[in-house]
């Protein structure tokens, strides 16, 4: 299949052009949200500060004769301004745009004003003019002032007069007999508050937005870098490719993956290009195909060898391939990285060449992945990104992987659109259907996912390409899938591999093979002594945990540390997961003990927030067990596939 022509898409500018686009979302909700937040903070801090200001305005009261707020014509009012400045010095310490004080009555559309005063100078001698003594005004919302003279603090009430836009506080004031004979109000100027509002999102925008930009640089220069500079170095090393010339490889220094490609390009440039010129020495166009299928299938053959044979402690695996007469792009990769054993098979989209150079790129990619720790699903998704990113003939791969802990027998795989593999155990046999994904080199963002299953002692998987269930025999029919069934014997992993060809060779014996015929079958054996239980999410569970120990371990000191690890463990699962069942599998191997937990609850990494080195008293907030099980255990592993968290544990015996 081929992408659509069109404009060539760069993945330097769309990372730019979506990081630009993350910004400025950022920059748009962040104003939002600060705004929110501010004119929130800035109304409750209001709140809080009219609180305030009654408490001490009430107290200042308890002491003051109100008889002293009636302003005397032509007489002596020395104690009314003296205490009007009182308030003006409370407006301008507090914040408070105006304080004044009045009657009200709850049958009265009126109130009349005792006093007033303002913090600013002018405006506290224009409402002295204007709001002065005696003056009676118009109510606007009365259920404020209604709620004052049933002794309430009430408010916020927005009021804009033209004295501009006020929040506006009341709460009563008390006489000597308790009745309420005037009503205070303190205002604070709305204007004044938006006007800081928007300073602070303002910088805080700035602030922000000015540190994404920077990260954004950062990472545009050191993805241009380590990526995109090699990638376009070795595009153009293949774009003015010249078979009259000896190809040289380009000074390199990027990630594995990469200098691999580059490696590959340089050894494959090198091959076609002794080919090319032995092409030229060629009169007609038969022959020169056929030296074009001979590059083509001694690439192939160079990197899938026709059989392949793997084993070693808890595991035999054996591979086999057997290439069509027009050259296609199947490929198996296995091998050991830390301890695991990792499996591919693939079946590359085209024929020829390009297929073959294809499948080159797909195996060092893929294979990469897997050597640098990654799970199936993890390397798949990268390769596929990698792939999609350098597929000029828009190419694609379906590729099954999987990688088998021989210890545990825990058997983690993912599928890029390839065949169900087929499995053998204690059950009979069936095929596997996990969640198909799509082929790689397609599209961007595969969301391939890993699912698990656990092999017992004798269990056998056997995954192959189209080539086997699509072999047609003489009558037209298919193999298929029910005739691989019978096909797959109960013998070594090269017994059910090479039953399997022959199989598929009889079937379409007398008949041309139209596809490669590709096959890797797997056998997981091991001598350890292995227990299982599914336990109930309860605290009497540990006493079957510590029998299954019992079991496998004597020594009573290696019992004892285990033991505290694996209980801690539990009870973590037990607290945090909510599961409804926990798995528990050991298996012991002459100097060590592996040890597993499974449970489907909701994901929990008690390994993610482990704390570092820190006093002995802080451990009483949590951290301290898990510090134990990681000093105890040899390797401590979490890992969450599908709907289940798995802790994997390795104990020295």
């Amino acid at each position: 299949m081929k992408r659509k022509s069109g404009h060539p898409k760069y993945a330097q500018r769309s990372i730019a052009a979506a990081a630009a686009v993350l910004i400025i979302l950022t920059a748009g909700l962040l104003t939002l949200f600060s705004g929110i937040y501010y004119n929130r903070f800035t109304l409750e801090n209001t709140g809080k500060s009219a609180e305030r200001f009654k408490g001490y305005f009430t107290e200042s009261m308890q002491y003051l004769d109100l008889a002293v707020l009636e302003y005397k014509e032509n007489e002596d009012n020395t104690v009314y301004e003296s205490y009007r400045g009182y308030l003006r010095t409370m407006c301008v310490s507090s914040g408070i745009d105006y304080i004044y004080l009045f009657r009200a009555d709850h049958n009265d559309d009126k109130i009349t004003y005792v006093m007033i005063a303002a913090a600013d100078e002018e405006e506290d001698a224009t409402v002295s003019r204007e709001r002065g003594y005696g003056t009676s005004v118009d109510i606007g919302e009365r259920s404020f002032i209604d709620k004052a003279l049933d002794g309430e603090f009430s408010g916020p009430e927005i009021l804009n007069n033209e004295f501009g836009s006020e929040l506006t506080y009341y709460f009563p004031v008390y006489d000597a007999d308790g009745n309420v004979p005037l009503i205070a109000g303190i205002d604070y100027d709305i204007t004044a508050m938006n006007r800081e509002a928007l300073g602070y999102v303002i910088r805080t925008v700035l602030i922000v937005t000015s540190v994404l930009i920077a990260v954004l640089v950062i990472f545009l220069l050191v993805l241009r870098k380590k990526i995109f500079s090699p990638i376009k170095l070795i595009a153009r090393q293949m774009n003015s490719f010249d078979p009259e010339t000896e190809h040289t490889k380009p000074d390199i220094r990027s990630y594995y993956e990469i200098e691999e490609i580059n490696n590959s390009f340089a050894k494959l440039s090198s091959d076609i290009t002794g080919y090319i010129r032995n092409l030229r020495a060629m009169s007609d166009e038969r022959a020169r195909t056929a030296a074009e299928l001979n590059i083509a299938r001694s690439i192939q053959t160079g990197m899938v060898p026709r059989s392949f044979t793997l084993s070693g402690r808890g595991f035999e695996l054996y591979a086999s391939a057997c290439p069509a007469k027009e050259v296609g792009g199947d490929f198996y990769d296995c091998f050991e990285a830390d301890g695991r054993v990792c499996a591919v098979i693939a079946d590359v989209s085209g024929k020829g060449i390009a297929a073959a150079l294809f499948m080159a790129m797909a195996k060092n990619i893929i294979k990469g992945r897997l050597r640098s720790g990654l799970d199936p699903a993890a390397a798949l998704n990268s390769a596929n990104d990698e792939l999609c990113a350098e597929n000029p003939e828009g190419m694609f791969v379906t590729v099954f992987a999987a990688v088998l802990d021989p210890k545990t027998g825990e058997f983690v795989y993912a599928n890029a659109g390839h065949t169900y593999p087929l499995a053998a155990d204690g059950s009979g046999k069936h095929f596997i259907r996990p969640e198909a994904g799509i082929a790689l080199g397609l599209f961007e963002d595969a969301g391939i996912v890993n699912e698990m299953t656990l092999l017992e002692n004798g269990s056998s998987i056997t995954v192959y390409t189209d080539g086997v269930t699509e072999a047609v025999s003489h009558n037209r029919e298919m193999f298929g899938e029910n005739r691989l069934l019978k096909a797959v014997s109960a013998g070594t992993a090269e017994q059910t591999a090479l039953s399997v060809t022959e199989a598929v060779r009889s079937f379409s014996e007398g008949c041309e093979q139209s596809d490669d015929i590709t096959l890797l079958s797997l056998k997981y054996t091991t001598d350890d002594r292995t227990v299982r239980e599914e336990l109930p999410p309860e605290m009497p569970s540990l006493g079957r945990m510590r029998e299954m120990l019992l079991e496998l371990v004597s020594d009573s000191e290696s019992k004892r540390r285990i033991a505290l690890a694996c209980e801690e463990i539990f009870v973590n699962i037990l607290e945090y997961s909510g599961t409804e069942s926990i798995g528990v599998l050991m298996s012991r191997s002459p100097d060590s003990l592996a040890v597993r937990f499974e449970d489907g609850g909701k994901s929990f990494d008690p390994l993610a927030e482990m704390p570092s080195e820190k006093d002995f008293d802080e451990y009483d907030q949590g951290g301290m067990g898990i510090r134990m099980v990681t000093q105890i255990a040899r390797t401590v592993r979490y890992s969450r596939i599908g709907e289940k968290n798995i802790i994997n544990m390795t104990f020295p015996l």
